[in-house]
């Protein structure tokens, strides 16, 4: 298969997976979910530009309060260089920070995260059965 063709397909996937998640954690009574997958970046937080997949923010007499942030990974993902990066940033925010992984990933993502002093909040894990989207 075509490297250009492999890396469609992942980012689709994961584009999938922060839709569905997002819609799944919606709560409008709660905070807002503002998602920026793939290359968009929708919502910035923090002074640096960091800009999980996800973010839980609320509305507090008109300033935003950021309540969680979460990063997606598909298979290829649970790096190195995703905790150092994007993950380090997350967990440096301040807010919980959730890491949502492939079935099979969560244990790898924990040790990964714990070696390079990554503060996880939660590690999920998402798949599909028979079309089905779970996240666990």
């Amino acid at each position: 298969m075509h490297t250009l063709i492999r890396e469609v397909e992942k980012q689709s996937l994961h584009d999938r997976v922060v839709h569905l998640v997002a819609q799944r954690w919606a709560n409008p009574a709660r905070y807002t979910i503002t998602s920026n997958p793939g290359s968009e970046k929708n919502r910035r937080v923090g002074r640096d530009e960091v800009y999980p997949d996800l973010v839980g923010w609320t509305d507090r007499l008109g300033m935003d309060m950021i309540e969680w942030v979460a990063e997606i990974e598909t298979e290829e993902d649970v790096t190195v260089d995703q905790a150092q990066g994007p993950w380090r940033a997350c967990a440096d925010l301040g807010v919980p920070f959730y890491l949502i992984v492939p079935y099979g990933y969560k244990t790898s993502a924990q040790i990964l995260a714990a070696e390079l002093s990554v503060t996880v909040t939660r590690v999920y894990e998402f798949g599909f059965v028979n079309g089905t989207f779970h996240l666990l």
